[in-house]
């Protein structure tokens, strides 16, 4: 904001400095009347027009000043204000309108291709599972889920990272086509899977 008002302060006293010989290169008589006030209604005309221009943008952050909100994500619990047992319009009202809705019981809402980030919600028990995901790992357009667990483990992590924030797995699995190594933490209800050593997908649901 207050490099906005700098620019919006330096552009008008520029303005000024170039206008204003260009009055005093006139002759006494030229400036008399309505010429005069002509002139000085043109010069303060353009500044009030300047500085309403740069009103727009004295109010609102730039991209380095207000970085992205990064989710977290926490098995048991939930990702930011979302907690497992929400309901389906209280994820929406945060998260907003999903790019798909599979209607059923449960409900699917879908929003892998913009956020990277899939929720399961029953009727009855509210949100029951949280899905994250990343270019790669489904068939469909993603994009790659930009947050990470409460200790640090994101899309991307190594399985030596995840195991050192959680420890040895409850057990683990491999997928049938043997690329995907999934780590299952049972005590957590969360499966981190993993594909050429990096963690791809990390699913977590609610309390049983």
């Amino acid at each position: 904001m207050r490099s906005t008002l700098s620019v919006c302060f330096a552009l008008g006293l520029n303005l000024i400095i170039t206008v204003t010989p260009c009055f005093a290169r006139r002759s006494v008589r030229e400036l008399k009347g309505k010429k005069m006030r002509n002139s000085t209604l043109v010069l303060f005309s353009g500044l009030f027009v300047l500085c309403l221009a740069a009103l727009p943008g004295c109010g609102k952050k730039t991209a380095e000043e207000e970085p992205a909100e990064k989710l977290v994500i926490e098995p048991l619990v939930g990702i930011g204000p979302i907690r497992f047992g929400m309901s389906q319009a209280e994820v929406i009202e945060h998260f907003g309108q999903p790019d798909r809705i599979f209607e059923g019981q449960p409900t699917k809402l879908n929003y892998v291709p913009s956020q990277g980030l899939n929720f399961v919600v029953d009727a009855k028990l509210g949100l029951q599972e949280i899905g994250c995901w990343s270019e790669g790992m489904l068939p469909s357009r993603v994009t790659t889920f930009a947050g990470s667990t409460k200790k640090g483990i994101g899309i991307g992590a190594s399985q030596e990272e995840v195991t050192t924030a959680y420890g040895q797995p409850d057990r683990s699995s491999t997928s049938t086509g043997g690329d995907i190594h999934n780590l299952h933490y049972d005590t957590l209800n969360t499966k981190f899977s993993l594909k050429e050593g990096s963690v791809m997908s990390i699913v977590l649901e609610a309390p049983k």
